[in-house]
C-alpha cells in the first residue's frame, strides 16, 4: 500500500511503500504525515496538492521570495495566502 506524505503544512512532498503491521496481517502501518488517500494526478503547475486532513485541495504552489528582505518575503506569503490576509485586515475589537 502506498502512504502519501505532506509537510507541517500539509503540502504534498512524496510517497512510499507503507510497511505490513507484523502484529496484524493485511493492516498496514501509516507513517506521520501521510496519508492512504492518493493526491490529484493531474496537478496544473501553479498548484500543489495540501491535505486538509480529509482529502486533498488544490492550493497555489508557493513561490519563494527574496529571503533578504523581509517586507518582500511577508508580502509574497499574503498574496499566496489570502485568507490570512483578510484575517489580518478585519478589525479586532
Amino acid at each position: 500500500m502506498i502512504a502519501y506524505h505532506y509537510d507541517r503544512a500539509g503540502l504534498y512532498q512524496s510517497n512510499s511503500q507503507a510497511d505490513e503491521s507484523p502484529l496484524e496481517p493485511g493492516v498496514y502501518l501509516l507513517p506521520a504525515n501521510s496519508t492512504f488517500v492518493a493526491p490529484p494526478v493531474e496537478v496544473p503547475d501553479e498548484r500543489w496538492p495540501r491535505w486538509n486532513g480529509v482529502s486533498w485541495d488544490l492550493v497555489n504552489r508557493p513561490q519563494p521570495a527574496d529571503r533578504d528582505d523581509p517586507i518582500a518575503k511577508l508580502a509574497d506569503f499574503l498574496a499566496q495566502n489570502p485568507d490570512v490576509a483578510a484575517l489580518l485586515s478585519t478589525p479586532r475589537k
